[in-house]
């Protein structure tokens, strides 16, 4: 009878806890590893990892695959670039607890903060809805077949809109209202919800240009919020700020709930050149008073492919109001065709303000980095003369304003032209100073959200192949460690994120010589045939959860992973 249902032999191992590689075969059995070493017994499968490394499965912190799970089980593109957890519900954003008469409401909002398609999350998810509640979705969450595994927070949007309908998105809640939503948190967190989150940010902008529910939360109804997570024994507290830093707020959150604070984001260019390094100045104070608060950052730029259908870059402008409040199509191209409006967006773009810096049309004085207005490219469009092409350039080649530029162009194209730029994290030499801190937690990976505009879920591949191989700005254990055991431990995921007897076996292997994420291509795979991009990783030759390898099952192995009282099972 052979001593394990699989071994993997002849590779370097890297166990996530930052401890230098050794040569290590993995003996594994019922899903766990139980033996590590040389000369270890007969097994019914193996796997040669000879001049490869095995490493813990990645852990994915910051997703929005809530509603996508329920029609992509596999959760790609995660898994394909070593992903085996993933946390979800992030931002405040979710699908669950969803009263039948919300249902409409709760896409709409996704479908404008998250950029995912309506009509694919219509098809998606179907009609009836198999939930209404949190305690529903997640039961079945663990009747699903899950490829990778999934854990779980509770949004403090689909909660405000469950207790106040549409008024959500107008007003403040009373204390009665707040004191049912602290029950539905509270009873989220009893079934094994990981945490509560939600967003501040400016740029997360809902259905009919409203601000999203959790924006208008008065900061009281916040701890009384972050009181329910207290009050569980566990969890934790994802408070998405945007660009500013609410430093008291943070430890307010953490003085009432006792439960750790994890902000986003941490970005390069976030308030304008070098603002990084005062945040993590700030952030190393309240690690050095014991805090538990921890700054999410990101390893590749924040940058997005738009068209001026949903233009969702400048969805805080002021600038765009009357587009935010256009009901059609017709109406929009009305809208970028009026000279009042290109007189409005002209004088914004010239006014470099905190919302709108990064499209400003020339640098500060003194300022040698880059502005996303200036690297903003054509990366989709019929007129192969034209694609990759930056804006300011063929501006500057026709002699026209290129404010001008681009909506002329969009309006050619029927506003079908797609637009990359760069909003953010885009200066490496300030991104390597903020992974340089090894408190910063990675994430932002997004997946699920954006699906059109984006793919960062590829940043496992990216960070070990661009800043690992590329760049040399990490080694590869520490960065390892970035990816499993750092963000496992935060989020309270204490057996994953680790090589180490007893675990669960969420292994990937891959190759350090060759490990990155591919180019973007653009595929239309999702419910009702709309588009995303993906990003196919290289050199991720093998990927375990919970000891089966993806691919090659005749059933998914992924599991729900419920936390309770520090505990997840």
């Amino acid at each position: 009878m052979p001593d394990f249902d699989l071994k993997i032999t002849g590779g370097m191992l890297i166990d996530g806890t930052g401890k230098p590689r050794h040569r290590s075969d993995v003996g594994i059995k019922d899903g766990r590893v139980v033996a590590l070493g040389d000369g270890l017994g007969a097994a019914h499968q193996t796997f040669d990892a000879q001049g490869l490394v095995v490493a813990p499965g990645f852990v994915d912190i910051h997703t929005h695959y809530d509603a996508q799970v329920l029609w992509d089980p596999e959760l790609t593109v995660s898994p394909w670039h070593g992903v085996t957890t993933v946390v979800m519900g992030n931002c405040g954003f979710g699908v669950a607890p969803t009263r039948p008469e919300h249902r409409d409401l709760i896409l709409r909002t996704l479908e404008r903060v998250e950029g995912m398609s309506l009509s694919a999350l219509e098809e998606g998810l179907g009609s009836p809805w198999p939930f209404q509640t949190f305690p529903d979705y997640m039961d079945l969450l663990e009747r699903t077949a899950l490829g990778i595994n999934v854990a779980v927070m509770v949004g403090h949007t689909p909660v405000r809109l469950w207790v106040m309908g549409d008024e959500a998105t107008t007003r403040a809640a009373s204390a009665t209202e707040v004191a049912q939503m602290k029950t539905l948190v509270r009873q989220a967190m009893d079934v094994g919800a990981v945490g509560f989150a939600t967003s501040v940010s400016k740029v997360h902008v809902g259905y009919a240009g409203r601000p999203v529910p959790s924006r208008l939360a008065d900061f009281e109804e916040m701890l009384e919020l972050a009181r329910a997570v207290g009050e569980s024994g566990h969890g934790l507290i994802h408070y998405n700020v945007g660009r500013e830093p609410l430093w008291g707020a943070y430890e307010q959150l953490y003085a009432v709930s006792g439960r750790p604070v994890v902000w986003t984001s941490l970005l390069a260019g976030s308030l304008g050149p070098g603002s990084h390094r005062l945040q993590l100045e700030r952030a190393a104070q309240q690690r050095l008073k014991g805090l538990p608060i921890h700054a999410q950052g990101a390893c590749r730029p924040i940058q997005f492919e738009f068209d001026f259908r949903s233009p969702v870059v400048f969805d805080t402008w002021a600038s765009f109001e009357s587009v935010r409040l256009a009901d059609d199509e017709a109406q929009r191209r009305a809208v970028y065709a009026d000279p009042a409006f290109r007189a409005r967006l002209k004088r914004q773009v010239a006014g470099r303000g905190p919302d709108d810096a990064w499209f400003a049309g020339k640098e500060a004085e003194g300022d040698t980095r880059r502005s996303s207005f200036r690297e903003m490219v054509i990366s989709g469009t019929n007129d192969a003369s034209l694609l990759e092409r930056k804006l300011v350039d063929l501006a500057q080649e026709r002699q026209v304003d290129p404010v001008d530029l681009m909506l002329d162009l969009a309006l050619a194209s029927d506003l079908q032209m797609r637009w990359r730029i760069a909003l953010l994290n885009f200066d490496e030499s300030e991104v390597g100073e903020i992974l340089a801190d090894d408190h910063v937690v990675l994430g932002l990976g997004d997946g699920g959200a954006h699906m059109s505009q984006l793919c960062d879920a590829c940043h496992p591949t990216y960070l070990l192949g661009h800043w690992v191989r590329e760049l040399g700005a990490l080694s590869l254990e520490e960065a390892v460690r970035r990816l499993t055991s750092h963000p496992a431990d935060v989020f309270g995921l204490h057996d994953r994120g680790r090589v180490g007897l007893g675990l669960p076996a969420d292994l990937v292997v891959f190759d350090p010589d060759r490990v990155g994420a591919g180019p973007l291509e653009r595929v239309y795979d999702l419910p009702a045939g709309q588009d995303r991009l993906i990003s196919r990783a290289i050199g991720v030759e093998a990927v375990f959860v919970n000891g089966q390898r993806l691919g090659s099952q005749a059933h998914a192995a992924g599991k729900l992973l419920r936390q309770r009282s520090h505990s997840v099972v």
